[in-house]
């Protein structure tokens, strides 16, 4: 009687398991690296502050603005309490990662009171072209 060598079925079987899981995690890990750069995240921080000056009862804007998400976006427009005339001149292009911080002047038109909350709103759109907008309450607040 001769005795045949090989492994067992159930030592087999593990084996067959353990190559398929292993080629499961790696053909995932390859989709995803492959596919996540496709997803777009749209993720823009704001600050923002309105500063009085008493003496001349002048008003500015001071914010900050900084992309967190994967996509470029342009803020388009920056308005206070819905006002139609928006208070930035051009469009303000943030790529991913980068920060944006500057102080506008508020015009004339637009009465601001220290003490007083007021609603900014920064308008734009992605690289796609897909609308957003952020809200903020900003505090206006007296310079010394």
């Amino acid at each position: 009687m001769k005795y045949a060598k090989g492994i067992s079925s159930i030592l087999g079987t593990v084996i067959v398991l353990a190559i398929t899981i292993a080629l499961g995690t790696l053909l995932y890990a390859y989709a995803n690296g492959m596919f996540g750069n496709l997803t777009q995240n749209v993720n823009v921080n704001a600050q923002a502050e309105i500063i009085v000056n008493p003496s001349t009862n002048q008003s500015y804007l001071q914010y900050s603005l900084t992309n967190d998400g994967n996509i470029q976006v342009t803020i388009t427009e920056i308005l206070i309490n819905g006002n139609s005339t928006p208070l930035n001149s051009g469009n303000i292009i943030l790529n991913p990662g980068q920060t944006y911080q500057n102080v506008t002047k508020i015009q004339s038109g637009i009465n601001i009171q220290p003490g007083s909350y007021y609603t900014v709103i920064f308008l734009g759109k992605t690289a796609t072209g897909k609308p957003f907008s952020i809200s903020l309450n900003v505090l206006a607040s007296e310079t010394e």
